[in-house]
């Protein structure tokens, strides 16, 4: 599974838009994943089962105020999730997205690995290092 921040920057302001570019911590139910960072992917080796994963602030270490997607990963399959902030006239709200393959590969031309710093201690357990955007299969 993999997890990436590649929204927009300037559009990110506008009301409304729904893919801001995100800043945040990435969770699996209560469990904290990753800190993930503008212009960046992590992979993780996930179970498979029924998910809840979160994106929020990184001053919120808790995911009941984020944005959710609720996944029954299938053995074998990989996914692709975009973090988001989506913005309104008064607050910012956070999204996770899910992506087909080659959907993710087409907006994630100018990503870059995640640093392993940025991991929690959840993530650091199921961690796959790469060293580009994974290929579709």
């Amino acid at each position: 599974m993999t997890f990436f921040s590649s929204g927009h920057f300037l559009k990110s302001a506008l009301p409304g838009y729904k893919h801001g570019e995100f800043l945040g911590r990435i969770m699996d139910k209560d469990g904290q994943l990753a800190m993930l960072t503008f212009d960046h992917f992590v992979t993780f080796r996930v179970d498979a089962g029924p998910h809840t994963f979160s994106a929020n602030s990184w001053l919120l270490p808790t995911p009941q105020t984020g944005g959710h997607l609720k996944l029954d990963l299938v053995a074998g399959k990989h996914y692709f999730v975009g973090a988001y902030t989506q913005s309104f006239l008064y607050y910012t709200r956070f999204r996770l997205e899910a992506h087909t393959c080659q959907e993710a590969k087409e907006i994630n031309e100018k990503t870059e690995p995640l640093d392993p710093k940025h991991l929690k201690d959840h993530g650091k357990a199921m961690y796959i290092p790469e060293t580009a955007f994974p290929d579709c299969l």
